[in-house]
């Protein structure tokens, strides 16, 4: 089974629109990893953070653009969500990574090779990070590219 790859993206809207169809953003624009931290995981975090229902959640990663033919699909991460990932201190990530992990499907498996919570503290690392970044320079927003 083909897993999808999952890259948070640093850019103004724009320019990251007119390249989509053509080149890879993740390789374009400044970029990190998520692995296979998807739509649905992501959403679930937000969940909690916020203190919102799944489906209030969904609505923080707006749909830019989506191909039928090679499974490629860029969102937009709401300035809500990524304002409030800012804010979480360093000291939070353990913790709020099992709450995380904890709100997953139960026999999922991120990675043969590393536990769930290693996986997610990771992610919350890069999500913190690029929350960051976007919030010092407000002209930039934070998508994910996923292919």
């Amino acid at each position: 089974m083909f897993e999808s790859s999952h890259s948070l993206v640093l850019a103004i809207e724009d320019q990251i629109t007119s390249v989509i169809d053509s080149e890879d953003p993740s390789e374009t624009f400044p970029s990190v990893s998520l692995g296979r931290i998807d739509s649905e995981k992501r959403i679930k975090l937000y969940a909690h953070l916020l203190g919102i229902f799944f489906d209030e959640a969904e609505s923080l990663e707006g749909l830019i653009f989506e191909s039928d033919l090679g499974g490629i699909s860029l969102v937009k991460i709401n300035e809500v969500i990524t304002e409030r990932i800012a804010e979480i201190p360093e000291d939070d990530i353990p913790s709020l990574a099992g709450i995380w992990g904890e709100s997953l499907d139960y026999d999922e498996e991120l990675d043969q090779d590393e536990e769930n919570s290693e996986i997610l503290e990771q992610a919350l690392f890069k999500l913190i990070h690029v929350c960051s970044l976007a919030r010092q320079e407000r002209a930039l927003s934070i998508f994910v590219y996923s292919k």
